[in-house]
């Protein structure tokens, strides 16, 4: 993956200095870890965006002036409700050597040869799993091939997953990560082709009908 590098500054604290700090295109943050003092700094909104967005909750490499380059990785994230930027961040440093567990995003690739029905409808049941790796063998996300969807039958499970060298899985094996079900239409069809009485059927009450009548 790509090195993410996020210049950052110190920064003051308190409501009026965030204030000022987010007026400016500003984000307050802090970074905190096992091994390391917290501290409270501020990057640029924009750069800021950029750089969640490439990681994909990956690492993050964050250079305040006079201090070691810090590997870290995004955890509390607080979005302005209408506009949605970054009102603030944590960052949690970590030691390369050390081991991490984080969530990961899953991606479908490939094409699912039961789709190819158009009566049938692809369900997404979960957007990310749980891994553990050092730091330097995060993926930026975890490939799923929907090729394996044959039938409504089938569905793809975490142990289907293609797993990078390095990367320990912690979510379920068995857990569904995407199935198959008819659509609402073919659902609705299939209830009404149900509910409409057979003709030998309607035959039978039709002549129960006229022997009453005769009687």
């Amino acid at each position: 993956m790509e090195k993410l590098v996020l210049k950052a500054e110190p920064r003051k604290t308190g409501r009026h200095a965030n204030r000022e700090l987010r007026e400016g295109s500003r984000v307050p943050a802090v970074v905190y870890g096992k091994n390391t003092e917290p501290q409270a700094i501020s990057t640029d909104r924009k750069a800021l965006g950029i750089a969640l967005h490439q990681s994909g909750g990956g690492l993050i490499e964050v250079e305040l002036p006079g201090q070691p380059t810090l590997h870290v990785l995004a955890r509390e994230i607080q979005r302005h409700p209408t506009k949605h930027y970054v009102q603030h961040i944590d960052f949690y440093a970590v030691a390369m050597n050390q081991l991490v567990r984080l969530q990961v995003s899953v991606v479908p690739t490939g094409t699912a040869p039961v789709l190819e029905d158009s009566d049938m409808v692809l369900v997404r049941q979960s957007d990310s799993v749980e891994i553990e790796c050092y730091p330097g063998d995060i993926p930026e996300h975890l490939a799923a091939d929907l090729s394996i969807l044959a039938t409504i039958d089938d569905s793809l499970s975490v142990k289907d997953l293609q797993v990078p060298a390095g990367v320990k899985i912690l979510t379920p094996a068995e857990h569904v990560l995407f199935s198959v079900t008819a659509s609402r239409a073919a659902l609705e069809e299939e209830t009404e082709e149900a509910e409409e009485p057979a003709a030998d059927e309607v035959e039978v009450i039709r002549k129960g009908k006229e022997e009453e009548e005769e009687e």
